[in-house]
């Protein structure tokens, strides 16, 4: 198996897209675009041709040492492959991680089964999943009680629903209600970019929910690919939360979808009440998390 190491600057976008796009386990999160939209920097290990590949994103830890992290708006990244991912593969590719990414915190994506022995800490991650392709009817009859008279709620306030809200209005309303962490202003930015860059290919649309004086409870944007509809952005303002705004958009784009052979993606990384409430199916992905440094320093 032949698998080598390559700068970014040095990958083949049109192949390394082309992978992503025909594997079968790809999503949004493989493109290139997407990549360097949510990574500063990063490099990677490709198979042959270009028939597997993996994103490694890096950063400088202490003393300038490199470190692979997982960017806080891309779930997942892992092994993309247009062939199936044995145990064999991706314990090759697990092996082809230069040396010098002393410290490695990545999650990788369903398909890529942990690696035997105790090469990594393995963390299961909880994704949640809900799949489309029935009568409205039928979806609803799987909604818990409560998110039922939640969406009754939400009803009776008068929200109205829009899909012209501007990227920089999704953004802005992510950032006042998120909760601060630690690159809240790269994600702010690189929201902008996504939903742009989305929106110009037609794979994607936004959506929020508001009052008749325009004021917005709650925003989302949700991005087509790979026979799913992904969850990119959900947020909600406190008084969003209290009318149900938010679980009123989720049941906006079930209502119109129903009947498609869709995924609606959660884009969850734990267990997730409100997913659950909708009867989401729960879908497991891994952290794998490795330090040979020093005392953890060098």
């Amino acid at each position: 198996m032949n698998i080598q190491y390559l700068k970014s600057a040095d990958i083949d976008k049109v192949k390394w897209n082309s992978c992503v796009h025909y594997a079968n386990n790809g999503n949004i999160f493989g493109y290139m675009w997407f990549l360097d939209f949510v990574a500063k920097d990063w490099d990677a290990l490709v198979e042959g041709d270009y028939e597997s590949v993996f994103p490694l994103v890096w950063r400088e830890g202490l003393f300038g040492r490199k470190e692979l992290y997982q960017p806080s708006l891309m779930r997942e990244m892992g092994i993309y492959s247009i062939h199936l991912l044995s145990q064999a593969r991706i314990n090759a590719f697990l092996k082809a991680i230069p040396s010098e990414f002393k410290n490695i915190d990545i999650v990788v994506n369903e398909q890529n089964t942990p690696p035997d022995g105790k090469s990594f800490q393995v963390k299961e991650k909880i994704n949640h999943q809900l799949y489309l392709g029935r009568p409205y009817e039928d979806l609803f009859d799987g909604f818990s009680t409560e998110l039922a008279s939640t969406l009754q709620r939400a009803e009776d306030s008068g929200l109205l629903l829009t899909s012209s809200l501007k990227p920089e209005t999704i953004a802005n309303f992510y950032r006042q209600h998120t909760p601060n962490h630690r690159g809240l202003e790269r994600d702010f930015h690189a929201l902008h970019r996504i939903m742009y860059n989305v929106l110009h290919r037609g794979w994607g649309f936004a959506s929020g929910a508001m009052d008749s004086e325009q004021n917005l409870y709650a925003a989302n944007f949700f991005i087509y690919s790979h026979g799913k509809a992904l969850s990119l952005s959900p947020v909600e303002s406190p008084q969003g939360k209290q009318l149900g705004a938010l679980p009123y958009l989720f049941n906006a784009l079930i209502r119109s979808h129903a009947g498609r052979p869709l995924l609606l993606d959660f884009n969850t990384r734990k267990k997730n009440e409100l997913a659950e409430q909708f009867g989401a199916q729960p879908n497991a992905f891994y952290q794998l998390k490795r330090d040979t440094r020093i005392l953890g320093l060098i």
